[in-house]
């Protein structure tokens, strides 16, 4: 199979002037799961016991009974290191700095160099440049078919020889030779977000996406029943009425969108096709069912939300910044309580605390009665993105970002990743666990100022810029016995079982939205399965660049239209054109490329 990126470096010896492809298609087999995680709490301790790390170890060298071990090599920190770090799931770009990058600083002896497609102006003409050059980065974090490309040309590094090496890493070791299976021979990628829960546990009490609106609103207009999403734009449209702004006068709308996380499809419709049931992947729809449909069926949920988004419009309740503005902007909207309605789960965390709760106005998930959500399990086997290192490192710089990719599975490494600072994000209990302090449960909402011994500035800033984890938030740690994220800490259940939780839970009969959406048939968790794909043909590349094009485009212009007619025709022109595009052989391509994840489904069940 030819690879794009093939043309791209061969052009590069033949003419240094020309640059032609990219290095993969860009598809989003697993892009909406990603893209939403990568938002999670991500927070650390630099002092973490040592008891902590020596038991990390242990339960590694469990995990990884049978295969070769030995020490890892002695690595000197007495010169800085500067890695620079390609990563797709990163919404800043530059230097980490805070209270992350003084952990590492005082740790390693490092700094990371963030470069960030998706904030960068052009994310695909930055990956062409840099994987023409031959040199994507020292730790690259990809999508799976990106890397897999990125292996066949030679530009990442296989670790096989050094990872048996390495405990906390070989702790995943099962998740971690099982996708490198799909690559061939060696170890060249490490899976984001796994676990040792098992591959169809679902430890959350709330589901990814699902609709989520402020409750003290909510229970001035009496708490109707939602039925559908005409009920939803009812109550989004009499709350806009009642609170035109927000507590400081600034203007609220029912809902905010943003461009910057598009990719072949428009992402805010991506994540609410999950709503009824079906995933956009590409440009097929993949139901929780196990079914398969083009992105441009009419009766698919991808043109049923992106109708949602236009009935939004018509009523007036859609930001009209959002076709212009990117993701800090709507994000900082959502802290100001400037938009009525939002989607995934970890949103939340931008509006809702315990003292927020207790006046009965954190936003809380809002089944909506003929909703069918899709939901995977937690990511035992990885999340669809991967960590590697380029090909260029030096054996001793190798060294060293093995030791610091082992620490980021490490108790300690998870810890200061998914909570924070011992002291200022959390404490210790007599029997061992954690409990936020008041900082801590208020880190996304409220600027929480951290000493500059410490790496000063304020958490959210000096907040682990590369936004994505090798151990999921939902792992246990060893360290306490509950899991890395603190949302289900009993300290975390206790301190939040306030008004709202209660009220809500009177409403529905239910402990939780998971509990709720389970009892009444609108749940099943769908199998996670991370697995290698087929990668884009040079033909194909092309036709998914081309349609992504005219996909995002006029999808945005839908959501805008002058009035239904007017949404209608600029549907059906875009399925022609898509068409002249060759969009049905892009639709049997993503077709029979994803049939094998959904034999692994079923097989599973």
């Amino acid at each position: 199979m030819k690879k794009r990126i093939v043309s791209i470096l061969l052009a590069t010896v033949l003419t240094a002037s020309m640059m032609l492809g990219g290095c993969g298609g860009k598809d989003t087999s697993t892009q909406s799961e990603g893209e939403t995680d990568a938002q999670e709490e991500a927070s650390g301790d630099e002092d973490t016991s040592k008891e902590e790390a020596s038991q990390g170890e242990e339960s590694g060298e469990e995990e990884a009974a049978g295969t070769e071990e030995a020490a890892p090599p002695a690595v000197s920190h007495d010169t800085e290191l500067t890695l620079e770090v390609y990563d797709v799931a990163a919404n800043y770009q530059g230097i980490q700095t805070g209270w992350y990058g003084k952990i590492l600083k005082d740790k390693f002896n490092i700094v990371l160099n963030i470069i960030a497609p998706q904030v960068s102006g052009d994310g695909e003409a930055l990956y062409q440049t840099r994987t023409a050059a031959g040199n994507l980065g020292d730790i690259v974090l990809l999508d799976n078919a990106d890397m897999l490309e990125c292996v066949d040309v030679g530009l990442i590094a296989d670790m096989s020889a050094e990872i048996k090496s390495y405990p906390n890493l070989m702790k995943y070791w099962e998740q971690i030779e099982k996708f490198n299976e799909g690559i061939g021979e060696g170890i060249w990628a490490i899976p984001t977000e796994m676990n040792t829960n098992g591959p169809t546990a679902y430890m959350g009490e709330t589901v990814s996406s699902m609709p989520r609106i402020p409750w003290d609103f909510y229970s001035e207009l009496g708490k109707p029943d939602l039925n559908n999403l005409d009920d939803l734009l009812k109550v989004l449209s009499d709350m806009q009425a009642a609170h035109p702004t927000n507590e400081a006068g600034d203007k609220a709308y029912g809902m905010t969108l943003w461009k910057d996380w598009d990719g072949t499809s428009i992402e805010n419709v991506n994540q609410l096709t999950k709503w009824y049931g079906q995933e956009v992947n590409g440009s097929v729809l993949i139901g929780e069912d196990h079914s398969i449909t083009p992105l441009t069926d009419k009766e698919g949920a991808y043109y049923k939300m992106l109708k949602f988004f236009f009935d939004a419009n018509q009523l007036g309740l859609v930001d009209p910044d959002s076709a212009t503005q990117d993701w800090n902007s709507a994000c900082d909207k959502m802290k100001q309580k400037r938009t009525y309605l939002v989607w995934n789960n970890w949103m939340q965390g931008f509006t809702n605390s315990p003292e927020t709760g207790e006046k009965g106005a954190n936003y809380m998930g809002m089944p909506l009665a003929d909703m069918k959500v899709f939901q995977t399990s937690d990511y035992y086997y990885g999340s669809g993105r991967v960590f590697g290192i380029g090909s260029q490192v030096s054996d001793e710089n190798k060294a060293r970002i093995m030791e610091f990719l082992d620490w980021l599975a490490s108790p300690e490494g998870a810890t200061v990743q998914h909570i924070g600072t011992e002291g200022i994000i959390y404490t210790v209990n007599d029997d061992g666990t954690y409990t936020l302090t008041e900082d801590g449960y208020n880190r996304f909402t409220s600027e929480i100022l951290i000493p500059e011994d410490q790496g000063g500035g304020n958490w959210t800033d000096g907040n682990n810029q590369v936004n994505q984890w090798i151990v999921a938030s939902v792992e246990i740690n060893p360290v306490t016995g509950e899991t890395y994220g603190s949302d289900l800490w009993a300290s975390y259940q206790e301190k939040n079982n306030t008004k709202t939780t209660k009220e809500w839970r009177e409403k529905y009969g239910a402990q939780n939205e998971v509990e709720y959406l389970k009892n009444n048939g609108m749940m099943e968790p769908v199998p996670s399965i991370n697995m290698s794909l087929a990668i884009d043909t040079t033909d194909i590349g092309l036709i998914r660049s081309q349609c992504k094009t005219i996909v995002c485009d006029t999808s945005w212009k839908a959501i805008f239209a002058a009035d239904e007619a007017a949404f209608d025709q600029l549907w059906d022109d875009m399925c022609l054109q898509l068409e002249g595009f060759g969009w049905n052989d892009l639709v049997a391509f993503d077709t029979e490329k994803f049939q094998p994840m959904l034999e692994a489904r079923k097989a599973t069940q």
